[in-house]
């Protein structure tokens, strides 16, 4: 009777050791929302073994970085839905190494759904839109300065709890419009335009360093903050800007001032995000941080 109990202990002590070793061995992936809008961001975290060294996504056949949350074996990430993304649903992946090269995959389903961008038609003074060879090298180049700076990965999370409006005033211009400039078509419009008067404060809208400070043709002066996680915002068309490039800032910080520099019609401030290079809607990253506020 001993014997069997003892046996029984054995084969007890056993499936439960072998239950904690798939525990140990397994890479477990949370990521929300389920279903994101094209121009959306979404959250991502995984946590898996303590020799695990790297982990980083794969969407589209993409990485994107996913970085040490400072929590126990917990990686993070944002991942941000680019604006022109075909809506479907598609394998999220996240992928983990550890020091003796072994590989911890998880794959997940992530739904995009369309979104029905509205079509905005201008007037603007021929100067602003039909461009002379020598102020067409200067948007290109700007252009690729811009593309350049987002492509760039901090390994180093700056926010912190949720992203603020930089401007309290209401949306004027949204994210994603189609605009026909002067009977063109044109690039839409790639974050949202706030309502706000000449001179009011504009505020940063989490924690970050300056990235770029200047005077850009079509954003006239601008302040661009690096979160950290590949995640930037963009402030155009300021009267003035009061922070210089390296400079690190906090949640609420003033960077400038509203203004009307740059194409545009009259003063508002335009503010965008990028992550990881993607173009997405400010708002949707209000609304996620918001349920990720510490």
């Amino acid at each position: 009777m001993k014997s069997f109990q003892f046996l029984t202990l054995i084969a007890i002590l056993f499936v439960s050791a072998e239950r904690t070793s798939c525990a140990e061995n397994t890479l477990l992936v949370e990521y929300f929302p389920k279903v994101v809008k094209q121009g959306g961001v979404c959250f991502v975290r995984a946590s898996g073994p303590a020799s695990i060294k790297t982990v980083y996504g794969e969407f589209r056949g993409e990485k994107f970085p996913m970085a040490f949350a400072g929590h126990k074996r917990t990686n993070e990430g944002l991942l941000g839905i680019d604006m022109n993304t075909r809506p479907a649903t598609y394998e999220l992946k996240v992928i983990a190494k550890d020091g003796k090269r072994r590989v911890y995959t998880s794959a997940l389903l992530l739904k995009v759904e369309k979104v029905e961008f509205k079509t905005q038609t201008l007037s603007l003074p021929s100067s602003m839109v039909d461009l002379d060879p020598q102020t067409l090298e200067r948007v290109e180049r700007e252009e690729k300065r811009l593309k350049d700076l987002f492509q760039g990965y901090r390994d180093e999370k700056l926010w912190s709890g949720a992203f603020v409006r930089p401007v309290p005033g209401e949306s004027t211009t949204a994210f994603g419009l189609r605009r026909i400039i002067n009977g063109q078509a044109r690039n839409p419009h790639t974050g949202v335009d706030l309502r706000a008067d000449e001179g009011a404060p504009v505020l940063a809208s989490n924690s970050g360093v300056v990235a770029l400070v200047d005077q850009l043709f079509f954003s006239g002066k601008s302040v661009i903050l690096d979160h950290g996680w590949g995640t930037y915002s963009m402030y155009f068309h300021l009267s003035q800007t009061l922070v210089s490039e390296g400079d690190r800032v906090r949640t609420g910080a003033m960077l400038g001032r509203v203004g009307s520099t740059g194409r545009s019609k009259g003063p508002h401030l335009h503010w965008g995000i990028r992550i990881n290079g993607a173009r997405v809607d400010p708002l949707s990253l209000l609304r996620l941080t918001e349920n990720l506020r510490e």
